[in-house]
């Protein structure tokens, strides 16, 4: 990762500038980040069947 920081006129960094590529990097790595969050969060909770899911489907495909 190569950052590049703008300063103010007291030399203090004020911002960063991040090359595209890198920025997506990091976008990607904290949404896998919340992804394991959601997953240790729900990790208690009861499951649903499959064959629960189908029919809910199937269900709301045809209207119900």
């Amino acid at each position: 990762m190569t950052p590049q920081f703008l300063v103010d006129a007291n030399g203090q960094r004020t911002a960063v500038v991040l090359p595209l590529q890198d920025f997506r990097s990091l976008v990607e790595r904290l949404e896998e980040l919340e992804d394991l969050r959601l997953i240790e969060e729900r990790k208690g909770e009861p499951t649903i069947p499959i064959s629960s899911l189908e029919d809910l489907l199937a269900d709301v495909e045809a209207g119900d």
